[in-house]
């Protein structure tokens, strides 16, 4: 016999959504994932600071690449 669509099949035992309860909907609320994933918010924002940029590259050397990457400095722009 088919089974009717939209019907729920039951866990297969090893499976991993095998013993974790999340909503109804079947996805995770935010708190089940940070506390599945171990995590905590972040309270203090310096913690995302990076200091990758190159000392030797300006920002506007940056932005006329980007820009020119884009396209934004072609003079037929219908090409």
């Amino acid at each position: 016999m088919a089974e009717r669509k939209g019907a729920r099949r039951k866990p297969v035992a090893g499976s991993p959504a095998v013993g974790m309860r999340y909503s109804a909907t079947g996805h995770p609320s935010i708190e089940e994932l940070m506390a599945e994933q171990g995590t905590a918010p972040i309270t203090d924002v310096r913690a995302l600071h990076g200091d990758f940029w190159p000392e030797e590259e300006s920002i506007e050397d940056f932005l006329a690449a980007l820009h020119e990457w884009r396209g934004h400095n072609r003079t037929d722009r219908a090409v």
